[in-house]
Parts: structure tokens; C-alpha cells; sequence
């Protein structure tokens, strides 16, 4: 079956950074409580029983980072599910000139990424950890996410709408850096992973499945309309954190 076209609205979203508070009514943020620059075991580790001494105190074990969610019991195939981590090696997105820079005759005025796709996994949190991009690396990563509009309960409706299309009125953009893992909560829409900057980012993939394809990925096409603006120079200096 050919994926589903939604009609989009013409809106351009300005980033926020990936923070946990940020992100929470979509998933979960991760990063290390520790400053980078922390290479010994800290004197006054911090106290909070999420975060506990390990290893012979060569370590510190933070607990329950991110949930794994499981809902396939509740799919209508009834198929078996299984854990899977696959390796996605993402390499950096094509973007184009903001129209406001076109007609200043400017080249510094940003550049614009071009929302198309949309996917969720309705059964399943999906986890996506960078691999050997330090925090402070030119690299970073969007992470692209849209609410749920209530779901058809027509008979005839595809299992895609009965669940709710993406309410693309509402969709949200999060700078991400080398150092942040990101869980999107099942069933949560998102873009595939947008890498900006000029080098590919490998994450490694952590999510279940069952081998259906629409119990484990629905996917939507958007005509052109939504936008997320990504400025002049952010992955260089403004992305430092």
C-alpha cells in the first residue's frame, strides 16, 4: 500500500535544544549527568537514588535512563515481537536557502530543512544512541516530532488513521548534539533522522518489532509546507553547549 499524502501547513519551526523537560510530551531525552571534562571518579557524586555508586566506585550507574516500552500484546496480528538493535549510518541532510536571504541578496540567512516524511512505531519506544561524536563536535543532529490528532473509528478506516494521523499544526524541532541519546514514546510521530553539519553520525537503534510492516512503521508523505530553519553557522559556534 502506497503511503498516505497529507495536505501541510505552510509554517517554518525554530529549534529548541534537546533537554529532558523540553522533550518530555514526546519521549526522553538522555545525556550524562557529569560535565565532560569529569575524568575521575567525582568526590561528592551526585545524590539521588537514580544515580548510584558501581564497579568498585570506578563508576557511576544511572538507573532507568529511558523506558523500553512493549505494546505489541495489543496489535491485531497477534504476530511475536522480538528486540532488535540495528545500526543506522546517517549522513548530513540536503538543505536549501531561506527565502528572506534570497531577497536581501544575502548568503547568511539561514538555510531551511524541508519536512516530506513523518513515521511512528505505534507499538514500540524507538531509541536512537550516537556512536564517537563527542559533545563539542561541529556535528549535530534534528530531532522532528508532531503530536497525535484524535483517531477514526470508521470500520473501514486503515489502522494508520483509527490510530490518528500527525497533527502537523503542532510539529516541534530539538537541537541535538553528539553526546544526547533520544527515545521517541511509542507511537509517537517523527522525522527520520536529519544529520546537519558535514559528517554522517552512526546510532545505533533500539526499538521492538514483529515483522509487519504496519504495526511496525507507519509512514506519511507531507507536500511542501512545513520547514524547520536551521541558521547560518549554528553547528560551528551557537551549538556549543
Amino acid at each position: 500500500m502506497a503511503p498516505l499524502t497529507l495536505s501541510a501547513p505552510s509554517i517554518e519551526i525554530h529549534p529548541l535544544l534537546l533537554t529532558q523537560s523540553t522533550f518530555a510530551p514526546f519521549g526522553t531525552a538522555v545525556s550524562s549527568p557529569l560535565l565532560s571534562s569529569t575524568d575521575t571518579f567525582p568526590t561528592y557524586p551526585p545524590k539521588t537514588s537514580k544515580i548510584i555508586p558501581a564497579n568498585q566506585n570506578t563508576a557511576l550507574k544511572c538507573l532507568d535512563a529511558s523506558p523500553m516500552v512493549n505494546n505489541y500484546a495489543s496489535a491485531p496480528s497477534q504476530l511475536k515481537e522480538k528486540a532488535v538493535m540495528n545500526l543506522f549510518c546517517c549522513f548530513p541532510r540536503s538543505l536549501r536557502q531561506h527565502r528572506k536571504a534570497e531577497t536581501m541578496g544575502r548568503g547568511d540567512g539561514g538555510s531551511l530543512f524541508d519536512v516530506r516524511i513523518l513515521e511512528r512505531h505505534p507499538y514500540t519506544t524507538q531509541t536512537f544512541i550516537p556512536l564517537g561524536v563527542p559533545p563539542e563536535d561541529r556535528v549535530r543532529y534534528l530531532v522532528i516530532v508532531a503530536p497525535t490528532l484524535p483517531s477514526s473509528s470508521h470500520s473501514t478506516s486503515t489502522l494508520l488513521m483509527r490510530m490518528g494521523p500527525p497533527d502537523l499544526q503542532n510539529v516541534k524541532a530539538f537541537w541535538a548534539h553528539g553526546g544526547q541519546a533520544v527515545t521517541y514514546g511509542a507511537g509517537t510521530w517523527h522525522a527520520p533522522m536529519v544529520v546537519i553539519g558535514d559528517a554522517r553520525i552512526d546510532f545505533l537503534v533500539v526499538q521492538w518489532a514483529n515483522g509487519m510492516q504496519e504495526e511496525d512503521c507507519q509512514e506519511v508523505h507531507l507536500d511542501e509546507g512545513v520547514s524547520v530553519v536551521v541558521e547560518e553557522g549554528y553547528t560551528k559556534e551557537k551549538a556549543k553547549l
